[in-house]
Protein backbone atom coordinates (compact mmCIF):
# COMPACT_ATOMS: atom_id res chain seq x y z
CA UNK A 1 0.00 0.00 0.00
CA UNK A 2 2.93 2.53 1.01
CA UNK A 3 4.73 1.46 -2.26
CA UNK A 4 1.32 2.53 -4.51
CA UNK A 5 0.83 5.49 -2.53
CA UNK A 6 4.36 6.80 -2.96
CA UNK A 7 4.04 5.82 -6.76
CA UNK A 8 1.31 7.95 -7.22
CA UNK A 9 2.87 10.28 -5.51
CA UNK A 10 5.60 10.34 -8.05
CA UNK A 11 3.52 10.27 -10.75
CA UNK A 12 1.69 13.31 -9.87
CA UNK A 13 4.77 15.32 -9.15
CA UNK A 14 6.10 14.43 -12.72
CA UNK A 15 2.72 15.99 -14.12
CA UNK A 16 2.54 18.97 -12.11
CA UNK A 17 6.16 19.73 -13.26
CA UNK A 18 5.34 19.19 -17.00
CA UNK A 19 2.25 21.10 -16.87
CA UNK A 20 4.29 24.53 -15.05
CA UNK A 21 6.02 24.58 -18.00
CA UNK A 22 3.05 25.50 -20.55
CA UNK A 23 1.92 28.15 -21.13
CA UNK A 24 -0.56 28.28 -23.68
CA UNK A 25 -4.21 28.60 -22.09
CA UNK A 26 -6.18 25.68 -24.47
CA UNK A 27 -3.12 23.64 -24.42
CA UNK A 28 -2.50 23.71 -20.09
CA UNK A 29 -6.75 22.50 -20.23
CA UNK A 30 -5.88 19.94 -22.87
CA UNK A 31 -2.65 18.67 -20.55
CA UNK A 32 -4.52 19.17 -17.13
CA UNK A 33 -7.76 17.14 -18.18
CA UNK A 34 -5.54 14.39 -19.81
CA UNK A 35 -3.51 14.11 -16.89
CA UNK A 36 -6.08 13.88 -14.37
CA UNK A 37 -7.88 11.39 -16.39
CA UNK A 38 -4.94 9.12 -17.16
CA UNK A 39 -4.32 9.05 -13.17
CA UNK A 40 -7.87 7.92 -11.89
CA UNK A 41 -8.20 6.16 -15.29
CA UNK A 42 -11.66 7.75 -16.56
CA UNK A 43 -13.45 7.36 -19.33
CA UNK A 44 -14.47 11.19 -20.08
CA UNK A 45 -13.87 14.77 -18.10
CA UNK A 46 -14.15 18.53 -18.56
CA UNK A 47 -12.96 21.95 -17.01
CA UNK A 48 -15.46 24.99 -16.34
CA UNK A 49 -13.47 28.21 -16.07
CA UNK A 50 -15.41 30.76 -12.91
CA UNK A 51 -16.09 34.25 -14.96
CA UNK A 52 -17.62 36.62 -12.10
CA UNK A 53 -20.95 34.24 -10.64
CA UNK A 54 -21.05 31.82 -13.45
CA UNK A 55 -18.82 28.46 -14.58
CA UNK A 56 -18.16 28.57 -18.53
CA UNK A 57 -17.61 25.52 -19.95
CA UNK A 58 -14.31 25.71 -21.27
CA UNK A 59 -13.32 22.10 -22.38
CA UNK A 60 -14.30 18.71 -22.86
CA UNK A 61 -12.42 15.52 -23.50
CA UNK A 62 -14.44 12.10 -23.65
CA UNK A 63 -12.78 8.64 -25.07
CA UNK A 64 -16.04 6.59 -26.10
CA UNK A 65 -17.53 9.73 -28.07
CA UNK A 66 -13.99 10.18 -29.62
CA UNK A 67 -14.15 6.43 -30.85
CA UNK A 68 -17.22 7.06 -32.92
CA UNK A 69 -15.74 10.14 -35.17
CA UNK A 70 -15.44 9.54 -38.57
CA UNK A 71 -11.45 9.56 -39.50
CA UNK A 72 -10.47 13.59 -39.21
CA UNK A 73 -13.59 14.66 -37.42
CA UNK A 74 -13.47 16.17 -34.50
CA UNK A 75 -15.12 15.74 -30.64
CA UNK A 76 -18.02 19.20 -30.57
CA UNK A 77 -19.36 20.63 -27.53
CA UNK A 78 -21.48 22.89 -27.11
CA UNK A 79 -20.07 26.16 -24.86
CA UNK A 80 -22.55 26.85 -21.93
CA UNK A 81 -22.33 28.62 -18.56
CA UNK A 82 -23.94 27.58 -15.14
CA UNK A 83 -24.70 29.86 -12.07
CA UNK A 84 -22.52 29.35 -9.16
CA UNK A 85 -25.01 27.89 -6.87
CA UNK A 86 -25.96 24.43 -4.59
CA UNK A 87 -28.42 23.43 -7.62
CA UNK A 88 -25.76 22.24 -10.51
CA UNK A 89 -23.10 20.03 -9.37
CA UNK A 90 -20.25 21.87 -11.10
CA UNK A 91 -22.07 25.00 -9.30
CA UNK A 92 -22.33 23.44 -6.40
CA UNK A 93 -18.25 22.31 -6.04
CA UNK A 94 -17.66 26.26 -7.10
CA UNK A 95 -19.99 27.28 -4.21
CA UNK A 96 -18.81 25.34 -1.21
CA UNK A 97 -15.63 25.03 -2.47
CA UNK A 98 -16.05 21.34 -1.63
CA UNK A 99 -15.19 17.95 -3.53
CA UNK A 100 -18.22 15.64 -4.49
CA UNK A 101 -18.18 12.07 -5.37
CA UNK A 102 -21.18 11.01 -6.94
CA UNK A 103 -21.03 6.78 -7.23
CA UNK A 104 -24.37 7.49 -9.84
CA UNK A 105 -25.57 10.56 -11.77
CA UNK A 106 -29.23 8.86 -12.57
CA UNK A 107 -29.65 7.59 -8.51
CA UNK A 108 -28.96 10.77 -6.93
CA UNK A 109 -31.55 11.42 -4.11
CA UNK A 110 -33.83 13.83 -4.58
CA UNK A 111 -33.46 15.49 -1.08
CA UNK A 112 -30.20 16.95 -2.58
CA UNK A 113 -29.82 20.50 -3.24
CA UNK A 114 -28.35 19.85 -6.71
CA UNK A 115 -29.01 17.30 -9.67
CA UNK A 116 -27.14 16.00 -12.79
CA UNK A 117 -28.73 17.29 -16.18
CA UNK A 118 -29.35 14.68 -18.42
CA UNK A 119 -29.68 16.74 -21.62
CA UNK A 120 -26.15 16.40 -22.67
CA UNK A 121 -26.09 12.42 -22.54
CA UNK A 122 -29.34 12.32 -24.17
CA UNK A 123 -27.92 14.64 -27.28
CA UNK A 124 -24.64 12.20 -27.58
CA UNK A 125 -25.87 9.27 -26.76
CA UNK A 126 -23.98 8.60 -23.79
CA UNK A 127 -24.33 7.31 -19.88
CA UNK A 128 -22.81 9.69 -17.16
CA UNK A 129 -22.33 7.05 -14.16
CA UNK A 130 -19.85 8.08 -11.87
CA UNK A 131 -18.59 11.88 -11.43
CA UNK A 132 -15.76 13.34 -9.46
CA UNK A 133 -16.05 16.88 -9.12
CA UNK A 134 -13.05 19.13 -7.85
CA UNK A 135 -12.96 22.93 -7.01
CA UNK A 136 -9.70 24.55 -8.68
CA UNK A 137 -8.51 26.57 -6.22
CA UNK A 138 -4.94 28.81 -6.23
CA UNK A 139 -2.49 29.11 -3.09
CA UNK A 140 -4.27 32.11 -2.07
CA UNK A 141 -7.38 29.71 -1.97
CA UNK A 142 -9.27 31.53 -5.08
CA UNK A 143 -11.57 29.04 -6.98
CA UNK A 144 -10.94 30.02 -10.53
CA UNK A 145 -12.76 26.76 -11.81
CA UNK A 146 -14.07 23.32 -11.67
CA UNK A 147 -12.60 19.92 -12.82
CA UNK A 148 -14.82 17.30 -13.75
CA UNK A 149 -14.16 13.75 -13.77
CA UNK A 150 -16.68 11.24 -15.35
CA UNK A 151 -17.09 7.34 -15.37
CA UNK A 152 -14.05 5.55 -13.98
CA UNK A 153 -13.14 2.26 -15.56
CA UNK A 154 -11.84 -0.97 -14.18
CA UNK A 155 -9.51 -3.50 -16.20
CA UNK A 156 -12.47 -4.47 -17.74
CA UNK A 157 -13.40 -0.92 -19.19
CA UNK A 158 -16.40 -1.64 -16.40
CA UNK A 159 -17.49 1.89 -15.51
CA UNK A 160 -17.24 2.09 -11.31
CA UNK A 161 -17.13 4.24 -8.49
CA UNK A 162 -14.13 6.40 -8.13
CA UNK A 163 -12.10 5.26 -5.07
CA UNK A 164 -12.51 8.06 -2.39
CA UNK A 165 -8.22 7.43 -1.53
CA UNK A 166 -7.75 8.73 -4.97
CA UNK A 167 -9.32 12.16 -4.28
CA UNK A 168 -6.82 13.96 -2.11
CA UNK A 169 -4.21 13.45 -4.71
CA UNK A 170 -6.93 14.42 -7.59
CA UNK A 171 -7.30 17.87 -5.23
CA UNK A 172 -3.67 18.44 -4.44
CA UNK A 173 -3.56 18.16 -8.39
CA UNK A 174 -5.94 20.73 -9.25
CA UNK A 175 -5.22 23.41 -6.59
CA UNK A 176 -1.64 23.01 -7.58
CA UNK A 177 -2.10 23.22 -11.51
CA UNK A 178 -4.77 25.86 -10.86
CA UNK A 179 -1.97 28.24 -10.56
CA UNK A 180 -0.85 27.35 -13.60
CA UNK A 181 -4.03 27.38 -15.67
CA UNK A 182 -4.36 31.17 -13.79
CA UNK A 183 -1.13 32.69 -15.18
CA UNK A 184 -1.88 31.20 -18.69
CA UNK A 185 -5.59 32.99 -18.67
CA UNK A 186 -3.74 35.91 -17.64
CA UNK A 187 -1.02 35.70 -20.33
CA UNK A 188 -4.00 35.10 -22.95
CA UNK A 189 -5.88 38.59 -21.75
CA UNK A 190 -2.19 40.29 -21.86
CA UNK A 191 -2.08 38.74 -25.84
CA UNK A 192 -5.93 39.92 -26.48
CA UNK A 193 -5.46 43.18 -25.34
CA UNK A 194 -2.19 43.84 -27.37
CA UNK A 195 -3.87 42.70 -30.13
CA UNK A 196 -6.54 45.27 -29.65
CA UNK A 197 -4.01 48.30 -29.16
CA UNK A 198 -2.28 46.90 -32.47
CA UNK A 199 -5.83 47.30 -34.32
CA UNK A 200 -6.41 50.97 -33.26
CA UNK A 201 -3.15 51.70 -34.91
CA UNK A 202 -4.44 50.06 -38.07
CA UNK A 203 -8.28 49.12 -38.01
CA UNK A 204 -8.89 48.34 -41.36
CA UNK A 205 -5.60 45.84 -42.07
CA UNK A 206 -4.07 45.23 -38.72
CA UNK A 207 -7.11 43.82 -36.95
CA UNK A 208 -7.72 41.26 -39.92
CA UNK A 209 -3.76 40.44 -40.49
CA UNK A 210 -4.08 39.15 -36.75
CA UNK A 211 -7.36 37.29 -37.08
CA UNK A 212 -6.27 35.42 -40.47
CA UNK A 213 -2.58 34.95 -38.84
CA UNK A 214 -4.68 33.52 -35.50
CA UNK A 215 -6.74 31.22 -38.40
CA UNK A 216 -3.94 29.49 -39.79
CA UNK A 217 -2.15 29.36 -36.53
CA UNK A 218 -4.97 27.06 -35.16
CA UNK A 219 -5.51 24.84 -38.40
CA UNK A 220 -2.05 24.49 -38.10
CA UNK A 221 -2.07 23.39 -34.41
Amino acid sequence: MIENDQKKLNNLIMLISEIADIKDFDVIMDKILKSAREFVNCDAGSIFIKKENTLLFSYSQNDTLSKRLKLGQKLLYTTFSLPINERSIAGHVAFTGEALNIEDAYSLPKSLSYTFNKQYDERAHYKTRSILTIPMKTSSGKIIGVLQLINKTNEKAEVIPFNPDEIPYINSFANITAGALERAQLMRMVILRMIRMAELRDPKETGNHVNRVAGYSIEIY
